[in-house]
């Protein structure tokens, strides 16, 4: 857990924590500090501190977590929006960056960033699908209950088809197919394959092969939690950067990206959209692989 530290000048001695930190850190804002303190990701004297109106004296020394400052930057900046029209937004989300509040990102999640953005309440966006963390690509929100509702329609009808990109450690046996192993929920938030869990079902592609690592395209036909992991990981190819299910640990996050969707407009026909490849996803195969 990387730390930056910090040291209170004469000058500052007497302000609320939060107020020192948002003038130490000048990308900061009062509500982002308030929501790192609370978070429990600010450190004074070498303790963690959880209360913004402490009162701070000179010299004392404040650490901050670099990860989750990191986390509220990305997605302040980052998000971008791919694709509008008829209340539904694609954004692109960041790998790394919550797609929803946590209790480690009070503050730095996607949608804060949109609402944010678009200059709205929270609570008036509507997610139709989520990522992962550390997953990037594409994802969809809805800006009315409306759409929302058409939307989930539409996924639990499979007429919401999404592709994937990413790296697996290993080579599945043929070069296309399909698994269909149940899933079901774990301890710590993961999910493995049970005779008696829900019914999960991907297709996969290989589009290359090097070193030993394969290029895949996935396609979820269900829509469970980690089901791409969880299925890449039982198929003996798990993802790349991916802890959680095995993979090595040779990214800094696992390799899977949601490059494509396609959905139905409540006014009738389709849209598809894609996200564009995040460069960690980049390698020179990639390009002519598709």
């Amino acid at each position: 857990m990387a730390k930056r530290t910090l040291h209170i000048p004469a000058n500052m001695a007497g302000l609320r924590l939060d107020q020192a930190l948002t003038a130490l850190v000048p990308d900061l804002s009062r509500r982002g500090a308030r929501a790192l303190i609370q978070a429990g990701a600010v450190y004074l004297g070498g303790r963690r501190c959880r209360t913004a109106s402490k009162f701070v004296q000179a010299g004392v020394q404040v650490g901050l977590e670099e990860s989750l400052h990191r986390r509220q930057r990305a997605a302040l900046v980052d998000i971008s929006i791919l694709w509008e029209g008829e209340g539904i937004l694609a954004l692109d989300k960041p790998a790394g960056v919550p797609f929803a509040p946590t209790r480690s990102a009070v503050e730095g999640s996607v949608l804060h960033a949109l609402a944010r953005r678009l200059g709205r309440p929270m609570n008036q966006l509507h997610p139709v699908h989520r990522l992962d963390t550390p997953t990037s690509g594409v994802v969809l929100v809805a800006l009315t209950a409306k759409a929302a509702g058409f939307l989930g329609d539409a996924l639990v009808q499979g007429r919401v088809r999404k592709t994937y990109l990413a790296w697996a450690a290993s080579t599945p046996g043929p070069p296309e197919g399909e698994w269909t192993w149940p899933l079901s929920s774990v301890e710590g938030g993961r999910v493995r394959v049970d005779v008696d869990g829900r019914p999960a079902t991907s297709l996969y592609r290989i589009l290359d092969t090097r070193g030993g690592e394969s290029l895949l395209e996935l396609r979820p036909l269900t829509g469970r939690t980690h089901q791409l992991r969880a299925h890449c990981a039982a198929a003996r190819c798990p993802i790349v950067g991916d802890k959680a299910y095995g993979g090595p640990l040779t990214a800094h996050r696992a390799l899977l990206h949601a490059w494509r969707i396609v959905f139905p407009l409540p006014g009738g026909g389709e849209q598809a959209v894609e996200a564009p490849v995040p460069e960690d996803m980049k390698r020179e195969q990639l390009a002519g692989s598709r």
